[in-house]
């Protein structure tokens, strides 16, 4: 049982430090990007738009990953006993 509980506070951790990261990557490095070559504000909105989706889009691929693990790890070792 307290592993149960120390695995879900180990995902919830990882999670939470993954995301501010990730916002913060987003504040400090994409938001004031400057596409050489673009003149567009708008092509540049979308591009940087586009980045951030997909640093989202891995970092929810990520999540899944790590639970769908842990949920058929503790699967297994409830079948064990």
């Amino acid at each position: 049982m307290i592993r149960r509980i120390i695995d879900f506070i180990i995902i919830l951790l990882f999670v939470w430090v993954c995301m501010i990261l990730g916002l913060w990557i987003i504040d400090r490095v994409i938001v004031p990007m400057n596409l050489a070559g673009v003149t567009n504000n708008l092509l540049s909105a979308i591009f940087k738009v586009g980045i951030s989706a997909f640093l989202v889009l891995i970092w929810l691929w990520i999540w899944r990953e790590i639970v769908k693990r842990s949920f058929w790890h503790a699967i297994k070792k409830q079948q064990d006993y």
